[in-house]
């Protein structure tokens, strides 16, 4: 497997971050994401191989669990492989439209080198640059780039990819998969599959493997996440602070990188190279006020879209522990509860789900069941929701505290 381990290397440790929140930059250790990374070590080797892998891939999970990560360190692989391998690493932002996709993937003058010498761009400029808008047309270009070299196709917040942009990029990409080594790989939330439904494209209901969930990290790989790098730096944590640290973080890789920060600044700013559960509560109020930021921030977004009440009622069928879940039968009998119609109830449950504060991982055996996005965040929600009373006030922290 490529890459699986990243550690920065060759500067003083006063002189570098060791974590990296937010952003999608590669995390000084990229735990519990094996799984993932061997799957897309696969269709690496497939290009290489120079053909194209038996099925592209979609990622979805809930915001911050490291799906840019995912994306970014499959980028670097590429960039890195021994075959000289073509990368085009976008978002849905950088083609709103046909026009800035056929820009980002087949630009007439990047074209015209692969065409006889007869054919320029004043020809591509003609009558079939104005075709543009079918998949036929870019399929063709498309198969003219990846014969010269393996292109992977690297979309990133797919799930707000315009419809008409989406159906024209997945109707190609199966002809051009077809005759030629490419490779496209989507991330979004877990929105993101009824999305791609939206879009009448051909075989998307057929990914199998290539359907990869990304949630939060499990209790091992939590740990590792932190452990590995400060060990690599000469940094023991006691094992009753990192068992607060992870119950705090509720195994989110976004919040577990926080803590990391938090943890690597103590030892900056104290010189200590053992980390105990009294330097873990010293750093535990800079984590509180981002967690808390973050989750006013998700709050607000759910008081937006007026799911409030629907993310209230759901709550408690996820109040059992840090992994419950709960059934399609849980979460329409929370919803039904506050009167909502059936119809009601299932746009409700989507919304949730598109939001990532409830999901439901793929790859499944029946029953399937539902998880919290971060359970946490449903009980800040309960929390803020709940009539306001002095008694009440006095003991709110507006963030989950470190046991």
């Amino acid at each position: 497997m490529v890459g699986a381990r990243t550690y920065t290397a060759g500067m003083k440790a006063a002189e570098r971050r060791l974590f990296a929140p937010g952003d999608g930059a590669l995390p000084p250790a990229l735990a519990g994401r094996e799984q993932e990374q061997a799957a897309l070590s696969l269709c690496l080797s497939d290009l290489a191989g120079g053909h194209s892998p038996p099925h592209n891939v979609v990622l979805i999970g809930p915001r911050g669990n490291g799906k840019t990560v995912l994306l970014n360190w499959f980028e670097r692989a590429c960039r890195e492989s021994a075959t000289r391998l073509e990368v085009a690493a976008i978002t849905s932002a950088d083609v709103p439209d046909r026009s800035a996709l056929l820009a980002e993937l087949a630009p007439p003058t990047g074209i015209a080198r692969l065409l006889p010498r007869k054919v320029g761009v004043a020809a591509l400029a003609s009558a079939e640059w104005a075709a543009i808008g079918t998949p036929q047309s870019l399929a063709r270009r498309l198969i003219a780039r990846c014969r010269r070299h393996p292109l992977a196709v690297l979309l990133d917040e797919a799930h707000t990819l315009d419809l008409d942009v989406g159906q024209l990029l997945l109707n190609a990409s199966q002809q051009v998969r077809a005759k030629a080594p490419f490779l496209l790989v989507l991330a979004g939330t877990p929105g993101l599959l009824a999305h791609l439904g939206k879009m009448n494209a051909s075989f998307w209901d057929r990914l199998g493997s290539g359907l990869l969930g990304i949630g939060r990290l499990s209790d091992a790989a939590a740990r590792e996440a932190l452990v590995e790098p400060l060990a690599g730096e000469g940094v023991d944590i006691d094992a009753d602070a990192l068992d607060a640290v992870i119950e705090h973080s509720q195994r989110y890789a976004y919040f577990v990188q926080l803590w990391g920060e938090a943890l690597w600044n103590r030892r900056l700013a104290t010189g200590e190279t053992r980390l105990t559960a009294t330097l873990a509560a010293a750093a535990l109020p800079a984590v509180a006020a981002r967690v808390t930021e973050y989750y006013q921030h998700r709050y607000r977004e759910l008081e937006a879209g007026g799911l409030l009440p629907a993310a209230v009622a759901v709550a408690p069928a996820f109040q059992a522990g840090m992994d419950a879940t709960a059934t399609d039968r849980d979460v329409d009998a929370a919803l039904a509860a506050t009167g909502m119609d059936a119809a009601g109830r299932l746009a409700a449950r989507e919304e949730l789900n598109r939001l990532g504060y409830i999901w439901c991982p793929p790859g499944q055996l029946p029953p399937v069941v539902w998880s919290a996005g971060i359970p946490s965040l449903m009980q800040y929600v309960l929390d803020q929701a709940a009539p306001s009373t002095p008694d009440r006030d006095r003991g709110k922290s507006g963030a989950p505290t470190a046991r």
